[in-house]
């Protein structure tokens, strides 16, 4: 679809699309103060983690270190490890997954992150910020091509209210 003079549209995109460089990760058995000083020192707010195969079984999360932290008062930090911390992994995707359907699996009250995946291999680790901004930039795209159209409409003479 082309709008105003032969621009290409901009449409929603697949999560593909969207793909970092490389996902940050950590080792399941990692000491949890290592992993948090990791999330802190790359200002991450999540990592995947995997096991040794590199199979992908859930995301750390900073409030999943504070949570794990808080259910273990009497353990210190350094003895909990990533399992201890990490919502294990339920939301996850493909890469030819939209946008708009990502954001749908991630519920209001339920875990901020997407693992996705292609036939079974880390691909990507995406928040709810991440496909927000997405699809915030998308309706923004949207309503300046439709401005343009409309100006474009207006210098041939054919605008109409």
């Amino acid at each position: 679809m082309t709008v105003g003079v032969d621009r290409p549209f901009r449409t929603l995109r697949r999560l593909a699309e969207l793909r970092q460089p490389r996902p940050a990760t950590v080792a399941v058995d990692v000491r949890l103060d290592i992993a948090a000083a990791l999330m802190t020192e790359r200002r991450l707010d999540a990592l995947a983690v995997l096991l040794d195969g590199g199979t992908v079984v859930g995301v750390l999360t900073g409030r999943g270190v504070t949570g794990a932290v808080a259910r273990h008062p009497e353990t210190p930090p350094r003895a909990l490890t990533v399992a201890d911390a990490m919502d294990r992994l339920t939301i996850q995707a493909g890469p030819d997954t939209m946008v708009p359907e990502a954001l749908a699996l991630l519920a209001p009250d339920g875990p901020d992150h997407l693992v996705v995946l292609d036939d079974g291999r880390l691909v990507d680790l995406l928040s709810r910020t991440d496909l927000l901004a997405e699809l915030a930039w998308h309706h923004a795209e949207v309503i300046r091509e439709m401005r343009l159209q409309e100006r474009i409409m207006h210098l041939q003479g054919t605008y109409s209210c």
